[in-house]
């Protein structure tokens, strides 16, 4: 999916639909395709509340083929959040209906929410379905705003933390047996040789030397290896920078619980305890194209969690790498 700017005025954007925020008891917008808008909402059809969708076919003076209104709530309310959920809601609804493209009107200059929530609401969690959405496809998403170097900016930033948001949900949503930790270390290093990111891994025995008890005694009872992933932002002539941000993500591939096993309900859901690391490669591939100043390391411990016969017992002791 490509998203873009259009600057031409709502009536003259000729796409397959146009959608636009309406709000409650707001008639800003009653005068579009011919004042049947103020109709709608004065024969209760269009109310405004937050999310509602109502769809015009052939809208009168509008070159676009269909005009959507989204409901923005409140208007004194609505804020970037509300835009982000708008514009993705908007994505979601046409692209059930076969519409391939449309373009959405921002409200005021707000174009990174807009972006931002049509890349994240476009992802689709089907890699393993037999059957993909029916072959339906958004393909192109305009947005309504002029085209400005700030405009622009927000455009471009906004598609890239987008794009790793999506990413890490490809991760997150991997079963326990596609993504071992050792799978997350290939991902990884793929990502990282795509944006230029330093990646060094350590295997079971650096952190045996490195005496990361803690870490190799959940992945005890595991056939899986471990692995600790450590990414590394450097920003150009960053090497004397005063402040180096560093990041955390728990990656555990599959979280029994080990020896002390949780409830059997909601246990497929233990696949999800490496969403922490997961966005922690995310957060890295996006600053790899946001560039800011500051250097910063990302550490991922990447286990998998099991109660085999070599699972670690509860009150056995361990020994960590700082010493305790």
């Amino acid at each position: 999916m490509t998203v873009t700017l259009q600057s031409d005025a709502v009536e003259k954007i000729n796409c397959e639909a146009v959608a636009v925020v309406v709000y409650e008891g707001d008639e800003s917008r009653d005068g579009l395709a011919g004042g049947l808008v103020g109709e709608l909402r004065r024969a209760g059809e269009v109310t405004g509340k937050p999310l509602e969708m109502a769809l015009v076919h052939r809208p009168a003076g509008l070159a676009a083929k269909r005009l959507l209104l989204v409901g923005g709530g409140k208007a004194d309310a609505f804020g970037p959040t509300d835009l982000r959920r708008a514009a993705g809601a908007a994505l979601r609804f046409l692209k059930a209906k076969g519409v391939a493209s449309f373009c959405f009107v921002p409200v005021g200059d707000r174009v990174e929410a807009v972006v931002e929530g049509v890349i994240v609401a476009d992802f689709e969690p089907d890699s393993y379905k037999t059957e993909k959405n029916n072959g339906r496809r958004m393909e192109r998403v305009e947005v309504s705003a002029a085209e400005t170097p700030a405009t622009r900016a927000a455009l471009e930033r906004a598609v890239v933390t987008a794009e790793a948001q999506n990413f890490a949900r490809e991760l997150i949503n991997e079963p326990a047996n596609r993504l071992t930790p050792l799978e997350l270390v290939a991902r990884a290093r793929k990502m990282a040789a795509e944006t230029g990111l330093e990646i060094d891994v350590l295997d079971r025995k650096r952190m045996e030397e490195l005496g990361m008890g803690a870490l190799l005694g959940v992945a005890q009872g595991s056939a899986e290896p471990p692995a600790l992933i450590v990414l590394r932002y450097r920003p150009a002539g960053g090497a004397g920078a005063k402040t180096h941000l560093g990041l955390v993500g728990k990656a555990v591939t599959f979280d029994t619980g080990g020896i002390s096993i949780k409830p059997a309900d909601g246990m497929e859901k233990m696949k999800y305890d490496m969403a922490g690391g997961a966005t922690m490669i995310a957060v890295l591939r996006a600053l790899s194209k946001l560039k800011p100043s500051v250097p910063v390391t990302a550490f991922v411990p990447a286990v998998e969690n099991m109660p085999g016969s070599r699972a670690q017992r509860p009150g056995d002791i361990v020994k960590t790498m700082s010493g305790k």
